[in-house]
Formats: structure tokens, sequence, C-alpha cells
């Protein structure tokens, strides 16, 4: 046979290439017959591991299978007592919002501080919904009133419960100006608060027990706990 007149074998193994659209198919009902052995181990024998019920709620997510995936919602809550959605809302809101994870949300504390000017309601709210940090600018702050001061202790303290990650930017004069007002005689309970909310939110507790025994000696009682 000469080279001009090539017989091409159409019939012999790799000489057409594989539909790509026909091997991911194939591919997704192989996996799928394994997701349902999967599921069903899972299920028979009570597995309280989150790492099987992941894989299986991330293929049942891709596949557009909502049923199946309502279903394992219901078995994982029946079996560990916690919710399955919620970890894995929280992971995927995080791989979707890395940029936004990586610039903080910022909030500029008012000039005067006071109950009205300080947004504690929705700072503590963005806080639980934005997967990056929250920032407090106190760079303006030159005044605040003894409302203020409580919101402020309030805010900081609620940060500290729900272990939220909270940068502050310019708050070292401001804090410092707060201990000196504490010191003298025109000092509140109210700064107090704030200080030692202030040094709880920066896990300081030597801080916070060198200003527990100045408050104690200050009002003659005894000195707060850091617990």
């Amino acid at each position: 046979m000469s080279a001009n007149n090539l017989l091409l074998d159409f019939t012999s193994p790799g000489a057409i290439p594989p539909d790509p659209v026909e091997e991911i198919r194939r591919i997704v009902n192989e996996t799928q017959i394994k997701m349902q052995v999967l599921e069903s181990l899972l299920e028979n024998e009570q597995v309280e591991d989150v790492a099987g019920w992941q894989l299986l709620a991330m293929f049942y997510l891709a596949t557009d299978q909502v049923n199946d995936l309502a279903k394992i919602e219901r078995l994982y809550k029946n079996i560990t007592g916690v919710s399955l959605s919620a970890n894995l809302k929280q992971k995927y809101t995080q791989w979707f919002n890395k940029e936004a994870a990586s610039n903080p949300i910022i909030f500029e504390i008012p000039k005067k501080i006071t109950a009205e000017t300080l947004p504690v309601g929705m700072i503590i709210q963005r806080s639980r919904s934005s997967p990056g940090d929250i920032l407090l600018d106190f760079s303006n702050v030159q005044e605040i009133d003894n409302n203020g001061l409580r919101k402020l202790a309030r805010l900081f303290s609620s940060m500290t419960q729900e272990s939220i990650k909270l940068e502050l930017k310019q708050i070292d004069h401001f804090i410092d100006c707060l201990q000196n007002k504490a010191e003298a005689s025109t000092g509140t309970r109210a700064i107090w608060d704030v200080l030692f909310a202030y040094e709880r939110l920066q896990d300081n507790r030597k801080a916070f027990e060198e200003k527990a025994i100045q408050f104690a000696i200050l009002y003659g009682i005894s000195p707060p706990s850091w617990e």
C-alpha cells in the first residue's frame, strides 16, 4: 500500500478520542453509585464523623439533588444533633468571598461617641455575616458621654463573647485618655467598664488585673474578676 493510500482504522482502540461530554456523564453516573453506597453506610452505621457527610452533601449540591441534600441534612442532625448545612454554608461563604475576607469592613467611630452615634447593632450584625474582619477606626474620636461609654462597653463585650475578629485603629490614645480620666476624681464606673471590656477583647489578662486592682483601691471594693 502506498503512502498516498494510507488506510485509517477507526475501529482500533484510541483511534477516536472519547467524547468529553460522554466521559463526564459516565464519571458522574459512576460517582452517583458510589455516593449512594456512601449514604447507606453513613446512615446504617450512624457515622458521626463529618467528612463523609460533607463529601456527600457537596456532591448532591453540585448535581442539584435538592431532595437528597435535605434528606442527609435531616439524617446528620438526627445522628449528631448539629446542622450539616450551617457548617457548609460557613465554608462556602469563605470560599466565595476570599477577596472580601482580605478587606475588612471599616466603621469610622464618630467624633463624639453617644448612644445614638455609635452603630453597635450594625457593627454586630455585619461582624456576624461578613467573612472578613471588622475594623473600628477611632482616629476622629474626641469626646464620649456616659451613654456612649455604656454602649461601647457592651460592643466590646459582645465581640468577646462571640469570638468575633475585630481590628481597632488608632485606639491607643483613646484608651490612654480613658485610663487617665478613670484614675482622676472625675472618673465614672462606665469608664472602667469600657477599660475592662477592652482588655478582655484584647485577651490581655495582665492589663485587666492591673486595672482591676487600681479600680478596687480607688473605690474601696473587691476587684472585678477576669472570669
